[in-house]
């Protein structure tokens, strides 16, 4: 490696770890203010009741939270793994449950989960995977995960129609709005792998129009930024056509993902010793709070799901407030530490090979 390429990898390096910096402050703060509102919306909660609440927990359901979480991060890495091989590119599944984990983490702590695709790239590209399969194998599990939240929603409404009205008006609002943007994710995934010529008429009229305007610089940059997205979404095209089993497979993955994070709330339910609401009761009224998370781009849905689950679980769980940090505490917060934790040592690892091999 030159002198001049490392300065610039180090000078980029620099520039990622400022950005991260930023992104956590801000991520920590909506924590802050998430609890702080909590807390003084709960006179009766304290410490020691939260304390004695974590120790009554059944351990069995309590395992069974963790795994599910588990089952989560894996199941992540199942799909991408999945989709790569197709395309001839097989990794072992701890490769897979890293990519995995940087998706998760940098998802959570940036805006719009927008932070979460380019870190797992970053590792499927130093794993020698072709920046054209990594970009195709992300955009089609993306596409996936959109598909699997619009499947949980009809779910929701499918089981528990009646649920949604035991929301507040601001809840169903954001609800409304989640469904809302999946719909439209997946609508706009659909034209771009099966009508991609419509979609780039569209965005050339709009870039060569906010061009006229002044609005909008780089126009040739931007079509050919263009021009590759419609080229990806192309190969999606394609590779659904050879292989129609991967549309389904990789479904049942992102559903399945969908399902554990949820369970995670029904294993803290029983775990409290409570029975009086069934196993799709938990599930769906979970749903819409996972549904109405994804209406906003706030980094990993802080304080919206909170808001959602204490007004949804008001009337379900005896201690909704305990409830909910367990619940939420396991289902996010335990689990980005955890991939934040792994992908940290993943990345050291490379660091101490890439100076091993310097040397």
């Amino acid at each position: 490696m030159s002198k001049e390429k490392a300065v610039k990898e180090n000078e980029g390096s620099s520039f990622n770890f400022k950005k991260q910096i930023i992104y956590i402050l801000i991520f920590l703060a909506l924590i802050g203010i998430t609890f702080y509102a909590i807390i003084g919306q709960n006179k009766e909660l304290t410490f020691s009741s939260f304390v004695d609440y974590v120790f009554n927990l059944r351990v069995g359901w309590l395992i069974a939270a963790v795994g599910c979480v588990f089952l989560f991060i894996m199941l992540e890495g199942m799909s991408i793994r999945y989709i790569a091989e197709k395309l001839g590119y097989k990794r072992g599944y701890y490769n897979n449950f890293i990519y995995a984990a940087a998706d998760i983490y940098f998802s959570a702590i940036t805006p719009s989960a927008t932070g979460g695709q380019p870190a797992s790239a970053y590792y499927m590209v130093k794993d020698k995977i072709p920046m054209s399969v990594t970009t195709i194998t992300l955009v089609f599990n993306v596409m996936q995960y959109t598909l699997s939240l619009a499947a949980i929603a009809i779910g929701c409404f499918a089981f528990r129609p009646e649920y949604f009205a035991e929301f507040d008006g601001w809840s169903q609002t954001l609800i409304i709005l989640g469904i809302v943007f999946q719909l439209a994710f997946a609508v706009l995934f659909a034209l771009l792998i099966f009508f991609p010529n419509i979609i780039k008429g569209i965005c050339e009229w709009v870039i060569n129009l906010l061009t006229r305007m002044k609005v909008l610089r780089k126009r040739r940059q931007k079509l050919k930024k263009l021009y590759q997205m419609i080229d990806e979404y192309k190969e999606c095209a394609k590779i659904i056509k050879e292989t129609p089993s991967i549309l389904f497979v990789t479904f049942v993955f992102n559903v399945l993902q969908r399902i554990f994070i949820i369970a995670v709330t029904y294993c803290v339910y029983r775990g409290s010793g409570q029975y009086g609401s069934s196993f799709i009761d938990i599930m769906s009224m979970q749903g819409f709070v996972l549904i109405g998370s994804n209406s906003l781009p706030v980094p990993g849905a802080v304080g919206v799901a909170d808001y959602l689950f204490l007004d949804g679980f008001k009337d379900i769980f005896a201690d909704p407030v305990n409830g909910e940090l367990i619940s939420r505490g396991l289902s996010f917060y335990i689990c980005i530490i955890v991939c934040g934790g792994l992908t940290l040592v993943h990345h050291a690892r490379l660091l101490f090979k890439s100076k091993k091999g310097e040397e």
